[in-house]
């Protein structure tokens, strides 16, 4: 892989790493374009001058968008499914070249194969969606993952019962194409809500109720939300965020001021506090390398089963199978790295 390309993967993990943390797609232009001014002058690769992707999308966040942007916001809907198609198109885009090892240049199409293989890729971009809301949204990631349950079992009867009437053929790298499709979608779909004023992302002001202004309860209720937003919205453990609301309680009956007064809207002050706080924040089965890591996985045991079963030559199972080990070994590296930064940040 060339310097080129590496540095092109770079900027591709930043851009998706930014869209999954709600930074529109001009500010995401803005970065990137004073990263490649920065290593062209310095001659550094944007590793180097600036880490991993997924750090710099969390230094970008903090020095970028204001907590009041920030406040009460883990992403509009759009841009959860545009991430999720993103993520659904780089699945596609890894599985045009392991289709054309396995099955060949040509894929045979049939009933059974396209109408399950339509609802793989919904189900898909549903547990896509499921896995990004996991970190804040638990409703609505259990929706999404029951969505996305019902979706594989259809998946299985069609491609159990429907009939294999052929349909012709298609070359198999037409499913990289459909991958790159999917992730151009992906980028437009999320970044669509940009000019919508009413998707309570981008410039546009938040509402009161986002900022936090309107808390019910009075002080009781305002660091019930605080303890809420810690944990839920900004990943914070349990234990840490009772103990940052202890503090702010204790600091109210000292003063015996009103928290709004005392420390503004609940919404921006929990994001200066998860900005203040040393302890790692994002789960770490969302970090993007973990992320990619599962998908790789998880398309390659599928593949490499489909291979199985179609009884093609021990060989190509066997490349299949050390691919596994492979996928494998890199997510269990991509965890233990990410805990042992996060132990070492403590």
């Amino acid at each position: 892989m060339t310097d080129t390309d590496t540095d092109a993967r770079w900027n591709a993990r930043v851009r998706l790493a930014l869209a999954s943390r709600s930074v529109d797609h001009r500010t995401a232009d803005v970065v990137l374009d004073e990263v490649a001014q920065h290593c062209a002058a310095t001659g550094e690769t944007p590793e180097e001058a600036f880490g991993s992707a997924e750090d710099y999308a969390d230094t970008v966040v903090k020095e970028r968008v204001p907590p009041e942007d920030r406040a009460g916001s883990t992403g509009t809907h759009a841009e959860h499914v545009g991430a999720a198609l993103m993520g659904t198109g780089c699945v596609a885009l890894l599985a045009g070249p392991v289709l054309w090892i396995i099955e060949g240049a040509m894929l045979p199409v049939t009933v059974a194969g396209l109408v399950g293989a339509v609802l793989v890729g919904l189900a898909l971009t549903g547990g896509n969606v499921a896995f990004t809301l996991s970190g804040s949204r638990v409703r609505a990631a259990v929706c999404w993952g029951s969505a996305t349950a019902v979706l594989v079992v259809l998946a299985a009867i069609a491609f159990t019962t429907l009939p294999a009437t052929g349909l012709g053929r298609i070359p198999a790298l037409a499913v990289s194409v459909l991958g790159i499709t999917l992730l151009y979608w992906g980028v437009k779909h999320g970044s669509d809500s940009d000019s919508d004023p009413d998707s309570g992302s981008g410039k546009g002001a938040p509402a009161q109720a986002d900022l936090g202004t309107g808390v019910e309860g009075g002080a009781e209720g305002w660091l019930r939300e605080l303890t809420r937003l810690l944990k839920e919205e900004h990943g914070i453990r349990a234990a840490r965020a009772a103990e940052l609301t202890a503090e702010a309680a204790e600091h109210l009956r000292a003063s015996g001021g009103r928290p709004e007064e005392e420390f503004g809207p609940v919404g921006p002050y929990a994001v200066r506090l998860s900005d203040e706080d040393s302890t790692s924040h994002e789960r770490w089965w969302l970090r993007d390398g973990v992320r990619s890591s599962v998908l790789s996985l998880f398309i390659t045991v599928g593949l490499t089963v489909s291979a199985y079963r179609a009884g093609l030559p021990v060989w190509q199972v066997m490349v299949g199978c050390a691919a596994v080990a492979v996928e494998l070994a890199i997510l269990v590296s991509c965890v233990v790295s990410r805990r042992s930064r996060s132990s070492s940040r403590a």
